[in-house]
This record gives structure tokens, sequence and C-alpha cells, in this order.
């Protein structure tokens, strides 16, 4: 018995021998030796110029690359990461579900602008447990060349010890004075709200924000200083906490508002677009017009909410800007530890008219 089993084995393994051969003459494994026998130059050239040692546009640079794709040259990427250090692999830190509408196509243009330097992404999931390690030990293990925190507690103390760890680290809407920032322009964009609503005659508004955090103070700063430079007096129950993303606190915020307020406004800003559905919701409910008797203002720009009646008229963020600025940043920290200087860049959007917003009544 054990010898027919033996015999067995020793088949399958000549069968897999075979195959293997076969697929050798089939897809052959490509060299460097065979790149550079190819190009008539040395072994070391055509590794420099492979692995960007080279400026891609010189003459030779750019032969050697045509000359590698033509005979299907693919890198071993465990041998690259061994011999330089690096793993060519950014991190990518998003706590909430991924059916925001605004952090949806930024993670998208974030992969794009990886792709484009060159990197691929790996995300970094929820810590549960302590044995599992926190964010930075999930980063060492995966030996990730940096890390784009796009959502998270900023406050928690796995995201700070992330951000001033030695790992390049880019924050997108958080600033920590340890590492790189990339911010949308929440305080100049509110400005630019406030201002489109006083030009269409509002001089009672207020404003529903989501929960306490970087952006949010800083939206509630550029509206209070707006307000202030037009001249607009702006009572304290006109300012109100809701959550971003939800429709029904925000309904419930705009009902409060309504309902405690004798001189109404005549204009409120929401958290966001998402949110803003709510809010147009529970002025139906309460009979109130829009925007003839009360008008609206969102915030993000997403697609759904442009497509709808009325067409909301938003402030939309540039995602796209966003993502490329982040993936700069965090490239020129990983390539250039020395030289890079950690710092913040700021984004701006638009302005989106829309359907919600009119003259004051």
């Amino acid at each position: 018995m054990a010898f027919f089993a033996y015999n067995v084995n020793a088949n399958v393994y000549m069968m897999l021998a075979e195959v293997l051969e076969s697929l050798k003459k089939v897809i052959p494994m490509v060299k460097l030796k065979d790149i550079a026998e190819a190009c008539g130059v040395s072994v070391a050239t055509v590794s420099r110029a492979l692995n960007g040692l080279t400026p891609p546009e010189t003459k030779r640079a750019a032969g050697i690359l045509l000359k590698a794709k033509e005979l299907g040259y693919y890198p071993n990427a465990a041998a690259r990461t061994l011999k330089t250090s690096r793993s060519h692999n950014i991190g990518i830190l998003y706590e909430d579900r991924m059916d925001h509408e605004y952090f949806s196509p930024l993670l998208n243009e974030l992969r794009f602008a990886a792709e484009n330097l060159g990197y691929d992404m790996t995300f970094i999931r929820r810590c549960s447990n302590s044995e599992e390690g926190d964010y930075l030990d999930r980063a060492r293990r995966r030996n990730l060349d940096g890390v784009v925190v796009v959502q998270a507690d900023f406050n928690s103390a796995d995201v700070i010890r992330l951000a001033v760890s030695a790992i390049p680290t880019v924050m997108i809407d958080h600033a920590y004075e340890s590492c790189d920032c990339v911010m949308n322009d929440n305080r100049g964009s509110v400005e630019k709200i406030v201002q489109a609503v006083w030009e269409k005659g509002h001089r009672r508004v207020a404003m529903i924000h989501g929960e306490d955090c970087t952006v949010t103070r800083e939206r509630v700063a550029g509206f209070y200083k707006a307000c202030a430079e037009l001249g607009l007096r702006i009572p304290a129950s006109y300012v109100r906490e809701s959550r971003f993303h939800s429709p029904d606190i925000c309904a419930e915020s705009v009902k409060a508002l309504i309902k405690e307020n004798e001189i109404r406004p005549t204009c409120i800003l929401c958290p966001d677009d998402f949110s803003c559905l709510g809010a147009l919701r529970a002025l139906n409910e309460m009979n109130i017009r829009v925007p003839q008797d009360m008008s609206l203002v969102g915030y993000d720009g997403i697609r759904m909410t442009q497509m709808g009646t009325p067409r909301l008229t938003t402030y939309r963020q540039d995602a796209g800007e966003v993502a490329r600025a982040a993936a700069s940043l965090l490239n020129e920290a990983i390539n250039d530890p020395k030289a890079h200087q950690t710092r913040t860049v700021t984004v701006s959007g638009e302005l989106i008219p829309g359907e919600t917003l009119g003259l004051a009544p």
C-alpha cells in the first residue's frame, strides 16, 4: 500500500514538473540580463532605469523601459522590497462606512493618484482588540511606506500615535503639527455661502452644523466672521448642533429651530447635502415652501441632490484636488524624508447654484 502511494506521488511530481517546464516555454521568465542584452547595455544600467534612478525622459532610459515592456518584464515585488526597504504600498485609514457621497469619490481619486505615483493601496481596518495592535502596529507589520488618514476619530490615541510616528502620514481635514495635512477650505467656503445668501437679500440666517471636530469649528468660525463683516446679527438660537450625514437628526434640528424662534430665519445652512434632504422634508411637513418661504443651502455637492427637484444649492468640495495633494505630500515625505517639511495644503471648491436658494421673502 505504501509502495503504491509512493508511485502515485512520484507520478504527480513528474506531471507537475512537466507542466512547469511547458509554462516556462510559453511564458518565459524575463530577467534583467535579457533586457540588457537586447539593449546592448549593462545589467546595472537596466537596473537603474527600471528603478527610476535614471530620468525616464532620457533616450537610453526610455529605450530600456520600452524594451522591458515589449519583452513582458514584471519586477518581483518581494525582491524589490528586500532590496529597497520600500513596499510601494500606502495605507488608507477610513473608519466610516463606504457609502458617503463625498468620501467615495475622494477614495476613488486617491486610488488613481496613488497608482500614477507607483503605489498600491491597503486599507487599515478598525482596531477591534489590543492583541491585534493599533493602527501604527498594523502599518509597521505591512511595511507600509506611508499612510493617508481619510476619516477617523482624530482625537483617539491610536490615530495620534500614528500621526507622531516615523511613518509618513497625511491627514485629510484635520491638522496635527507633526504631520502633513490637506484641508478643504472649510472657513472660506462658508464665508462664500454667507455672501451669496446675503446677496439674495437674506438678513436672518441660521446654521445647523455637524458634531464637534476641526471641520465644524472652521465652518462655524467662517459663518460668524462673514456675518459680522456683513453686519448680520445672529441670535444664539440660530446656530444648532446636529450630525453630519444624518437627514433625520437634521430634520429634527430644523423643526426645533423654527419652533423655538418666534422670528424665523429666512435661510438655513445645513451641515451637508444628505442632511439637507432631511431639512427639506421637515420644511415640507411644516408647509414651509422652499425657497419661497425659506431657503436652504447644503454642502458637498453630491450628485444625487443635483438630479432631483428642487435642485440643491450647495458648495462642492474638490475631492480630486484633495486626493492629488494628499498623494503628492505623502510621496514627497516618503522619497525625501530629510528635506521634506510638514505643511498644510488648503483646497478650495465652488458654490453650485440651485433652486433652494431664492430671494428673501
